[in-house]
């Protein structure tokens, strides 16, 4: 409510929402394309979003009167909405990233011969690991893998230098490769 020169101006919702499509209609979609993606979906929304707009009985809060407004909380009213109906529908456009992941129907065979060479393959690790490494380059690799360290990380821990690290893992995988490769597990 305005007052100017004893006369009382009343600002309403729907004078609030005519003055913000007027001014910031294009911004509106603009924000809701960026959510959805598809142009008739985002005018949808938005037009949710006004009606919401117009049923608020707080709007002057966001829209403080026909020329000044928070933009930012339209915002979050827009984003939302948009998650607020995708919530609803559960109509997830899920975009398979190769198209092999594409076809859910096809079920994979169970191959026994990559299972056994995965068992192989393991073992011929464990036994590189137990037996011709030195105990530093096993227990290095074994702690950087096992806990998941970065190279960084397990040289703070241990105050062994990044140099020093980086050299015995990679010995330690060439030696697992070589192994592997011998064994025609690994090409």
């Amino acid at each position: 409510m305005n007052t100017r020169h004893g006369k009382t101006n009343m600002i309403t919702n729907s004078d609030r929402v005519a003055a913000l499509y007027k001014k910031h209609h294009s911004w509106l979609i603009a924000c809701a394309f960026n959510l959805t993606s598809n142009k008739e979906e985002a005018e949808s929304l938005i037009q949710d979003v006004y009606l919401q707009l117009l049923e608020m009985p707080d709007l002057e809060k966001i829209i403080y009167n026909t020329t000044d407004l928070n933009l930012f909380y339209l915002y979050k009213i827009i984003k939302s909405k948009f998650l607020n109906n995708i919530k609803a529908n559960q109509k997830l456009h899920k975009v398979a990233l190769k198209p092999e992941l594409a076809d859910n129907t096809a079920e994979e065979e169970y191959d026994d011969q990559e299972d056994e060479n995965t068992e192989k393959l393991l073992l011929l690790v464990t036994e590189t690991l137990s037996g011709s490494l030195h105990w530093f380059d096993s227990k290095l690799f074994t702690t950087y893998i096992d806990d998941e360290h970065s190279i960084q990380s397990l040289s703070d821990a241990t105050k062994i230098s990044k140099n020093a690290i980086f050299t015995s893992l990679r010995k330690t995988k060439l030696l697992i490769k070589k192994r592997a490769q011998d064994e025609n597990l690994y090409s």
